[in-house]
């Protein structure tokens, strides 16, 4: 029996984390972004991005829920947080299209539906705009 600790494995891991770093959080920046970003819309979503320059990330991202639709903050966390792991699922892929075409962006994900929305609905829906979005981009 071989033991495998502390050893490399022999294939590739992507990593599905979502650090802190990756989260876009200055004031500055996001302002920018709802003030000169481009956009594209998918329901339930709206995406605003803008090129970046720098930083270890292709994509720093924000999530977005507005109070105007959502008053009680149980329910936009809970947006966000089923948002969030939709995201960090799907990024290995989005990190490798970004790095193929050489670019960084900044991005702002809004949620932007009447209703809470179930994970897997959720889930198809944000990966479906986010094909969109690097369309979007590359075009």
């Amino acid at each position: 029996m071989t033991n495998l600790r502390g050893s490399n494995p022999p294939f590739f891991m992507p990593d599905f984390s979502f650090k802190k770093g990756e989260r876009l959080a200055g004031k500055k920046e996001i302002s920018a972004l709802f003030l000169s970003g481009r956009g594209v819309t998918f329901p339930p979503f709206r995406f605003l991005y803008l090129p970046a320059s720098g930083g270890p990330y292709p994509a720093r991202t924000a999530i977005a829920v507005p109070k105007r639709l959502y008053r009680r903050a149980v329910d936009r966390n809970l947006l966000k947080r089923r948002i969030r792991e939709a995201y960090r699922l799907m990024k290995p892929a989005i990190y490798r299209q970004l790095n193929e075409k050489g670019m960084k962006i900044h991005l702002v994900i809004q949620y932007r539906h009447e209703s809470l929305l179930p994970f897997e609905p959720l889930k198809e829906a944000l990966q479906k705009g986010i094909e969109q979005l690097m369309h979007e981009i590359s075009g």
